[in-house]
């Protein structure tokens, strides 16, 4: 039975990919590049620092952590500016918690942006285990940052649906040896089905509720 749910966040959580976007393109203009959406789209999910240097990379930069640091003081005061929540995010963290299950946020961005996430949709103190990039050594798809969820929550991996929006997080929840379900926020169901496959795939992460309910409730 399913009794934890692992949570991507930025795409998952809170709608936060096209501020991101807007912050990245800014700060390598600052740096002479002109960049777009799609030199970011492949390393979504991956980490903040193959996200920023595969960009670059393509303009013939290199990552240095100042491109985080920036980065994330342009987007702290976008989010500042905007609603950063799905509609039924905190509706779905909160009904999971009534229902028992042991929660968890497990991000490839770093510390600063989780934070800065987590304060402006008022989740912070929901969760049971926060786990985000820097606190592991492969970064997604390898499955690291899963596992390490898990051993925190003190479940096994059989016991674990992995929430995500991302092929590179898809890809780790499988390595991990989890549950899967894809949410179409970022990529379409087509685009899910034709690279990574997830075992499930919502239109809503409110879906999940219902999802995980007819689940454990088949393997009662």
């Amino acid at each position: 039975m399913i009794i934890a749910v692992l949570f991507d966040m930025d795409g998952v959580l809170v709608d936060s990919e096209e501020l991101t976007y807007v912050a990245a393109i800014e700060m390598l203009k600052e740096r002479g590049v002109e960049a777009c959406k799609e030199d970011f789209r492949p390393f979504i999910g991956a980490g903040d620092i193959a996200y920023f240097n595969g960009a670059a990379g393509k303009h013939g930069l290199k990552y240095d952590k100042s491109m985080s640091d920036v980065t994330y003081g342009k987007y702290e005061k976008l989010v500042a500016e905007h609603d950063i929540a799905y509609k039924n995010t905190v509706k779905t963290v909160l009904k999971l918690k009534d229902m028992g299950l042991k929660l968890a946020v497990c991000t490839s961005s770093d510390l600063v942006k989780m934070n800065i996430n987590l304060k402006a949709i008022g989740l912070h103190d929901k969760f049971d285990a926060l786990i985000n990039g820097r606190d592991i050594i492969h970064n997604k798809p390898a499955p690291d940052i899963y596992l390490k969820g898990a051993e925190l929550l003190g479940v096994s991996q059989s016991e674990c649906l992995v929430v995500e929006d991302a092929e590179n997080g898809i890809l780790a929840a499988k390595a991990a040896g989890m549950h899967n379900v894809a949410l179409t926020t970022t990529f379409t169901a087509e685009e899910l089905r034709s690279t990574v496959d997830p075992e499930f795939i919502c239109g809503d992460i409110y879906d999940i509720v219902d999802l995980i309910g007819q689940y454990n409730t088949n393997k009662r």
